[in-house]
């Protein structure tokens, strides 16, 4: 019979998104919409018909949360409704083993029997929760390490029977995941390929690895972030359904899992026609959809003149938006220059010179300068 998995991580519960200004209604709902996320997927994983749920790390933002965050965790994780749910420390809710948020989790575990910490360095093996796998597990004991922590199963005298043999681990694989630093657990493709395992569940990288909706075969995956948290993450959330058949083949199939979508845009307008385009796409997604837009080009005089009209209307129809016009500029035509120089000025025949030439992009160069100039 297939395994069958649901593979999810760093949904950090507890974030708090009060470090970028959001209105108060909207830092609310972003706080919400990360256990809205694994409430989601929990859906997903009992109508999939998974019998794993693999955490694989920073389910929580941090090692100290609110008590109410931890049991909010526990109650949507305990519908699950297969064999195990396994959750590992990741380096933002890294394992403390003489208290703290881990034996927190235990003691308000309850009757929630199939929760599995994996907070050890050592095979989890799972026939007692009906299921003939072993987890080989490399939690995070610290937010930053230099060392990753799979060393204990390269030396392994001997493994515990089982069908499937998987790893969980949290952190960053050389050229796959961005650790400049090596401060994050830094682990080596080739070290996990040689660990002999069926698979590997990483968590770390908030962006999904291969990135693509199907993948056969590969030796790990990085499940992402199933609800982006910002402008550098710019997918929709994701997750993965992870099936290992008798034969031995790995299927992964890519879900879309979140509620908000954030988007950084630099975008050229020139009319009216391309403004009113732009914030029909832009508010397709409405009240999910944040955005921080950078608005450059030209328009007419009179729409660049109503652009706070515009940018007003769009702001409305979104979830958040940041602009920035700082390299829109008004289109200079002939009439605007009789408008606003006097004829004969250096600046009226420097303007309409360049205008009769047709040297549009000089026109517009010349009249920022000499605007810069006028209003220093």
């Amino acid at each position: 019979m297939p395994l069958k998995v649901l593979h999810t991580g760093d949904l950090h519960l507890g974030m708090t998104f009060n470090s970028r200004g959001y209105p108060e209604a909207l830092r609310r709902r972003l706080v919400e919409a990360r256990l809205k996320a694994l409430e989601r997927l929990v859906e997903t994983a009992n109508g999939e018909g998974c019998q794993l749920f693999i955490v694989a790390g920073d389910l929580f933002h941090r090692t100290r949360v609110p008590r109410e965050t931890v049991l909010q965790a526990l109650r949507a994780l305990s519908a699950f409704q297969g064999n195990c749910v396994a959750v590992l420390p990741g380096n933002h809710d890294y394992y403390e083993p003489y208290g703290g948020l881990w034996k927190e989790l235990r003691e308000s575990a309850g009757s929630f029997d199939h929760l599995l910490l994996l907070t050890e360095t050592a095979p989890y093996a799972l026939q007692d929760y009906g299921l003939e796998a072993v987890l080989y597990p490399a939690p995070c004991h610290s937010k930053h390490s230099a060392q990753n922590r799979l060393g204990w199963i390269r030396e392994l005298a001997q493994r515990p029977p089982g069908r499937w043999h998987l790893g969980v681990a949290h952190g960053s694989v050389r050229g796959i995941s961005p650790d400049f630093e090596g401060s994050y657990f830094p682990m080596e493709e080739e070290e996990l390929i040689q660990a002999g395992l069926d698979h590997w569940f990483l968590g770390h990288t908030h962006v999904r690895y291969p990135d693509r909706d199907h993948a056969r075969n590969c030796p790990f995956t990085y499940c992402g972030t199933p609800e982006p948290d910002g402008f550098d993450c710019r997918h929709r959330g994701q997750a993965w359904i992870t099936t290992l058949d008798d034969s031995g083949a790995v299927e992964c199939r890519g879900l879309t899992t979140g509620q908000f979508f954030f988007q950084e845009l630099r975008v050229t307008v020139s009319s009216a026609g391309e403004l009113e385009e732009l914030k029909r796409q832009l508010a397709a997604d409405g009240e999910r959809s944040l955005v921080k837009l950078y608005l450059e080009g030209t328009l007419p005089e009179d729409e660049y003149r109503k652009r706070s009209d515009w940018f007003r209307e769009l702001r409305e129809s979104l979830a958040y938006l940041e602009e920035d016009d700082g390299e829109l500029a008004m289109e200079i035509t002939p009439a605007t220059i009789e408008s606003l120089f006097p004829r004969n000025s250096f600046p009226y025949l420097l303007l309409s010179r360049l205008s009769e030439k047709g040297e549009r992009e000089a026109l517009q160069l010349a009249y920022r300068l000499i605007s810069e100039v006028r209003n220093s």
